[in-house]
């Protein structure tokens, strides 16, 4: 192998992103990806011919940069229906934007957990994120989501009962101590697209971009035991030289490899995976769990979205949890089953477990969001760089704009180191 320009460690999205954008600038470069496929956390696995990615997931197709860099018609992307169910004490109460659904007007005025001043903030935040541009919204004054929701004067029963559940899907914590201007960025892009399931999962969106390197760039089932500044060693002790390394990989892995001292605090998720005969609720929403003491925070019917999901007949249902509390995956999969007969009473008894998926790091915490400036973007030693969307806030638009900005930044260094 001839000395590349940048070694790449991660196939991930945001390793693809910039891997895309350097193979544009027309440098020599390998994606090394320690798995047996692309596109880190966006991965799906066909097990009995359902799709099961690997922990419930939605793409936002109001993403800038996804819209950018992805085939939107190839995916075959289908809507989730604007809105959710909340689950709440014995009942099902409708909460749909009645801006995008007029016919779910009466439901949702109806919806005893949030009153009319709620339902009229909720506008009021669309029309303040028609204003604001993305750069705009991180520029914001920066507060917690909680502290945020109550300046607006949410009442406390939407904010228990919706928003919790709601954004504690969305950021992995349903405190609300993520930044809020994580939740002004999620909003507005709610607010401007949908979220949606491409036809054959989310791994179509790595493999998408993966099509887009040429043959040979990405080398699988190679994991990188040590990165040094120019050069990187595989655990079967081949050495790789190059001119610059790039770490596209989790903070967790980027301090292991690299002996790096990253912020690596991150949120996990926990997925169960069922399949009925018929789905337990017919509407393309999720259902959230209003109640205060929650063990799953959430539950989806992937195959409401996108028929694809599962065999012709069959139901797939994705049930959501935060917090695993200490029950191994035997205990967990029975309280899971406790707490879902309050929803779905004798209809439980006819689903059968196909999988649990624990992600151990799905989602960086973020307390504090700072974009930085493209004059700001520095290397973390002389040619050593990283990417992804911990450095950055937590979402497939993060990753592919690390990615992208990183690779801008390298291809200017190794321009300029060669002059």
């Amino acid at each position: 192998m001839s000395q590349l320009d940048v070694a790449i460690v991660g196939a991930g999205l945001s390793g693809l992103s910039a891997a895309i954008h350097l193979q544009n600038e027309g440098l020599n470069i390998k994606v090394f990806e320690a798995s047996d496929a692309v596109g880190g956390r966006a991965r799906t696995d066909v097990v009995d011919g359902f799709l099961l990615d690997r922990g419930f997931q939605v793409f936002l197709t109001a993403y800038p940069e996804a819209q950018q860099l992805l085939n939107y018609e190839a995916l075959d992307l289908k809507r989730f229906e604007p809105g959710a169910l909340i689950h709440h004490e014995g009942k099902t109460h409708h909460f749909q934007d009645p801006f995008r659904k007029p016919s779910g007007v009466f439901k949702t005025l109806l919806n005893p957990l949030a009153n009319l001043g709620d339902k009229l903030k909720i506008l009021a935040l669309r029309n303040r994120h028609k204003r604001l541009t993305v750069d705009e919204i991180f520029e914001q004054p920066e507060k917690t989501t909680l502290q945020f929701l109550r300046e607006w004067n949410f009442s406390e029963r939407m904010i228990e009962h919706f928003f919790k559940p709601f954004l504690g899907g969305v950021f992995l914590d349903n405190t609300l101590m993520t930044s809020s201007r994580m939740f002004e960025f999620v909003f507005k892009m709610f607010g401007e697209g949908y979220a949606a399931l491409p036809a054959k999962g989310m791994g179509a969106l790595g493999e998408q971009l993966a099509a887009k390197l040429s043959e040979g760039t990405i080398v699988l089932n190679s994991a990188v035991k040590k990165v040094n500044p120019q050069s990187i060693t595989l655990w079967d002790g081949t050495e790789v030289e190059c001119s610059a390394v790039l770490l596209a990989t989790d903070p967790v892995v980027a301090n292991s490899i690299a002996g790096l001292d990253l912020p690596a605090q991150m949120h996990s998720s926990i997925t169960l995976y069922f399949s009925a005969d018929m789905p337990p609720y017919k509407s393309g929403l999720l259902m959230l769990n209003g109640e205060a003491d929650r063990l799953v925070n959430h539950v989806a019917i992937p195959s409401n979205i996108q028929s694809s999901y599962a065999p012709e007949g069959k139901a797939l249902i994705a049930v959501t949890i935060l917090d695993d509390q200490g029950l191994d995956a035997e205990a967990l999969l029975v309280e899971v089953k406790k707490s879902l007969r309050h929803w779905f009473k004798k209809e439980l008894r006819y689903w059968e477990h196909l999988a649990t998926y624990k992600i151990e790091h799905a989602l960086p915490v973020k307390h504090n969001i700072k974009i930085p400036a493209k004059n700001e973007l520095k290397p973390v030693r002389d040619f050593l760089y990283i990417c992804g969307d911990h450095t950055q806030y937590g979402s497939l638009n993060a990753a592919l704009n690390s990615g992208r900005t990183t690779a801008d930044m390298i291809s200017w260094d190794l321009a300029t180191k060669s002059s």
